[in-house]
């Protein structure tokens, strides 16, 4: 029996006669092995009416995994909570630090505003790693990215805020997900805020094979120039990968450019996109 994903928070949907909602976010509902698991939750604006849509029972959810801490992927815990307070969560241990965004001279709150102990209180089991963590015999966590090209960074916009001084944030909670398939490999970013082929390299080393089968999820390139998207482009063929379901933050000029470069093994996700591996 194959491995199911569902892209329940995306930030497109498509015609579709289901009432299914955008928003700026990004979370995968993954089946496997008698297991029902979120790979993030979006902010919470579109979560509850999408899975009411299609016909999924958040309270079955066993399993919730953090690709990082910002809003977008984490501010729909609390709506999770109001149906399903009987699953663990799975993320860095800098995954609650106070992450802020600086724009226009200012800065902006943008991480979980919950603590730690908030979470706990609901009855939810926490389990904070910076390393690999195994979910399933098919599934695991990357672990922290390890910083390697000459060509990504983290963007100087993030911060954390620390008694009152702000450091920059250089995105140690980033992860990936990693789901061996019949197919292969298949690899799940949140942002890939650290890069996607820091990314993949990272799982490489996990894996010990440098054959990737699919990606998914955002990439974090709607800031990338075009030489930067060259290297990356060019990084990406070494993979050997043969499908691309790409939104959230890629970028609509990054996501052209993917298209063009590697055609239809390019699909850009919209809410409600189900496949199976």
């Amino acid at each position: 029996m194959g491995i199911k994903v569902l892209t329940l928070v995306e930030n497109s949907v498509t015609a579709s006669p289901i009432p299914l909602l955008a928003e700026h976010g990004l979370s995968f509902l993954i089946e496997a092995d008698n297991r029902k698991i979120l790979f993030d939750t979006g902010q919470g604006l579109t979560i509850l009416n999408n899975a009411d849509s299609l016909g999924v029972d958040l309270s079955k959810v066993d399993t919730v995994i953090l690709s990082h801490g910002h809003y977008d992927h984490s501010k729909g815990l609390k709506k999770l909570i109001e149906r399903n307070t009987n699953f663990s969560l799975i993320g860095h241990p800098d995954i609650f630090d106070n992450k802020l965004i600086g724009l226009g001279g200012g800065y902006f709150p943008i991480g979980i505003s919950e603590n730690k102990d908030w979470f706990e209180q609901k009855g939810i089991k926490i389990i904070l790693d910076n390393k690999s963590v195994e979910i399933t015999p098919k599934i695991r966590t990357t672990g922290e990215i390890k910083m390697g090209t000459d060509f990504e960074e983290v963007e100087p916009m993030f911060f954390i805020g620390k008694q009152n001084e702000k450091i920059k944030d250089t995105m140690t909670d980033d992860k990936a997900l990693i789901i061996d398939t019949e197919k292969g490999i298949v690899v799940i970013f949140g942002c890939a805020h650290r890069g996607p082929i820091n990314t993949l390299n990272n799982v490489a080393e996990i894996t010990g094979s440098k054959k990737i089968y699919a990606i998914m999820g955002g990439m974090h390139l709607l800031f990338s120039d075009e030489n930067k998207l060259k290297k990356i482009f060019k990084s990406l063929k070494e993979f050997g990968i043969e499908k691309m379901i790409i939104g959230h933050c890629t970028g609509f000029g990054a996501t052209a450019a993917l298209v063009n470069e590697f055609g239809n093994k390019v699909m850009p996700n919209v809410v409600g996109n189900f496949i199976e591996f």
